[in-house]
């Protein structure tokens, strides 16, 4: 009697259950975002405490000068921030005026000036479709005309035929194209 050792069978997971696998569900997601969120606000609120309590013992110990350092770090991480928001908002107001510009005359108006430039940008972006008359589809009516289409020359075979038959060439063009 033999002992047969059977092969051990090494099982891979389908990629449709890995993938499964790896999956999370919206609300979970939702939920994960909502903690960090206010994490992030927590730890806002603690940072400022913070700094608040920093600046309280250094006015009680009179030690103006470290005040004055913090406060012109801040000021240069602040100013270039600064900048960047003003060019930015100069822009999106140049970008707000063209499209105002788009607009009929009669409709402009229709925008709600209470609005940001940035909430008008996006407030027209989604209804500036009813606010533009549509251009019909062109079918092309008129663009042929009643005669033969213009640049319509006859080859020199088809002027020959014309010259034997007596007929003037406009008018076997005119003919021809009928």
């Amino acid at each position: 009697m033999t002992d047969q050792v059977a092969p051990e069978k090494v099982e891979t997971p389908a990629p449709a259950a890995s993938q499964a696998e790896h999956q999370v569900p919206i609300s979970r997601l939702n939920e994960e975002i909502t903690k960090r969120k206010a994490m992030e606000e927590r730890l806002a609120l603690l940072e400022q405490a913070s700094k608040d309590a920093e600046t309280k013992r250094l006015k009680e110990t009179e030690d103006y000068r470290k005040l004055y350092e913090d406060a012109e770090k801040e000021l240069s991480t602040v100013k270039p921030r600064a900048a960047i928001a003003e060019e930015s908002e100069k822009t999106l107001r140049a970008v707000l005026e063209s499209q105002v510009a788009e607009l009929p005359e009669n409709m402009r108006g229709l925008i709600p000036a209470e609005l940001s430039t940035q909430q008008q940008l996006q407030w027209l972006s989604k209804n500036k479709a009813m606010l533009i008359k549509p251009k019909p589809f062109d079918i092309g009516a008129g663009k042929t005309g009643g005669g033969a289409p213009a640049g319509a020359d006859l080859t020199a075979e088809e002027l020959e035929v014309a010259r034997q038959f007596g007929v003037k060439p406009e008018d076997y063009a005119k003919y021809k194209f009928k």
